[in-house]
């Protein structure tokens, strides 16, 4: 028995089960388009770290969350329009597809600007 097994079984989190303890935080991968939708690189990118036997990927960091805030620039998700549901949902597919599972931390780009 090794001191990493623990590392490797499944996590119960109330009626959610991740596969293992492997998680990737959240980060700015800057692959959104310039008006804040994923793009294939974007979607790729996570599906790939599932493939690879990733339980939890972390998406988004900070994200645009207001009509005012700066995005462009940041190249970072929109969540300031429901226009980006069905690339979430095309996000979760591809993740879910690997057996692996995705999340958002939502954070705000606050008063950044150029």
């Amino acid at each position: 028995m090794s001191q990493f097994d623990a590392l490797f079984q499944p996590l119960n989190i109330n009626k959610l089960t991740i596969r293992n303890r492997v998680v990737s935080t959240a980060h700015a991968e800057v692959y959104a388009t310039d008006d804040g939708m994923t793009t294939e690189r974007y979607v790729k990118y996570y599906e790939e770290k599932s493939k690879g036997g990733c339980g939890l990927c972390i998406c988004g960091g900070s994200s645009v969350v207001s009509i005012d805030s700066p995005q462009g620039w940041w190249k970072s998700v929109n969540l300031s329009t429901d226009r980006i549901i069905p690339h979430f949902q095309n996000l979760a597919d591809a993740v879910h597809k690997h057996g692996g599972h995705i999340m958002i931390q939502i954070t705000h780009m606050g008063r950044r600007s150029r």
